[in-house]
């Protein structure tokens, strides 16, 4: 007898699938998927049918069968009408009984009219057949004359085909003049275009008597007075580049990569150690005179004095004993370049601080 679990069976040992792959698949308790292929699950009547359905159709998908097919077995289960279904889409796997079979249609045998049928009959059936071929010969040759039409008057006339040939004729009547209209438009424009670009004008050229150039020329402003023309270079404002360091700087520390929870400060313009909460791209200023020590997660923030970028900080400027990096004024003073304020000097891929604010007050 046909069995739904038996074939499941044959269709996971086909795709070379054990019972325990299913069950890691699906997740289906192994007792229940063992009752699927005995066919036991169809027989308890405990199992509710909806929730026996639900796990065939899970089994079924994890074996790549078509949701459809799985339904229409289990519908035939049900009425006890199953017939190897789910091995439609694995024909390889059906049995022998189960499989289509073409069958020929025999040739029917056609009998031979004129040899069982005495001469005379023959003869009847030809004459009788050659005077229907006449007749219609002669209906083809001379088809019948169609009636012809009845004479117009008030009752056979459609007066509303009428009325449409009269609107078609009114509406096609504005839509010629706005066609006549844009074409007339368009070969204007066309002549004005020609007309305005000189295209039939000569390739001669035209010779236009210009005033003679001054050889020197005498500038005057705006009141009309000469102005005197020297030779000396006009000199360039000189800005004034700080060459030495404020008495109070500013260490900008910049959350440039993630948010810093938190950063600790401490300076000897507060000389005590507070935490600071700084968002992924928020930048704040933190002043001293002297020294000052930041710990935090270093990775992730940027510092900068006066828009100098401090490189490699933790390698260069960690304090094992503070537990901190430390920075002293006279790190900055070996160099003038830390005294001249500049734009952020930021590493590549590394945008602009969203805020930049002053060390909050606690």
């Amino acid at each position: 007898m046909p069995s739904l679990g038996k074939d499941l069976i044959k269709i996971r040992e086909h795709l070379g699938l054990t019972i325990h792959d299913i069950q890691d698949a699906t997740k289906i308790p192994l007792s229940t998927l063992q009752s699927i292929e005995d066919d036991s699950i169809f027989e308890e009547s405990k199992e509710i049918q909806t929730y026996i359905r639900g796990f065939v159709r899970t089994y079924g998908r994890k074996l790549r069968l078509d949701d459809q097919l799985v339904l229409e077995a289990l519908d035939a289960v049900e009425v006890g009408g199953y017939n190897h279904q789910l091995l439609k889409s694995y024909p390889e796997l059906a049995p022998p009984s189960a499989k289509p079979v073409d069958k020929k249609i025999p040739e029917e045998k056609t009998e031979d009219v004129s040899t069982d049928k005495p001469k005379e009959e023959t003869e009847d059936i030809d004459q009788t057949g050659s005077a229907l071929q006449k007749d219609e010969h002669k209906t083809a040759k001379y088809p019948k004359k169609s009636p012809p039409p009845e004479p117009p008057n008030v009752r056979n006339i459609n007066w509303a085909d009428m009325g449409k040939r009269f609107s078609t004729n009114r509406n096609n009547a504005p839509v010629r003049l706005i066609g006549i209209g844009l074409i007339v438009l368009v070969v204007l424009l066309l002549t004005y275009y020609i007309f305005t670009n000189d295209f039939f004008a000569t390739d001669e050229p035209q010779i236009v008597n210009s005033p003679p150039v001054p050889e020197e020329t005498i500038q005057e402003d705006e009141s009309g007075i000469p102005l005197e023309i020297t030779d000396e270079p006009t000199q360039e404002p000189v800005i004034d580049v700080p060459t030495e360091l404020q008495d109070t700087l500013y260490l900008m520390i910049y959350a440039a990569t993630d948010r810093l929870e938190p950063v600790r400060v401490w300076s000897d313009l507060k000389p005590r150690i507070d935490p600071y909460w700084l968002e992924e791209g928020a930048a704040f200023n933190f002043e001293f005179n002297d020294t000052i020590r930041v710990r935090g997660q270093y990775g992730r923030m940027l510092l900068f004095l006066n828009g100098h970028r401090i490189e490699n900080f933790r390698q260069q400027y960690f304090n094992e004993e503070e537990n901190s990096v430390e920075l002293t004024r006279d790190i900055f003073d070996d160099e003038e370049r830390w005294a001249s304020p500049v734009p952020l000097e930021l590493p590549p891929n590394v945008a602009e601080p969203d805020s930049v604010v002053d060390r909050p007050s606690f």
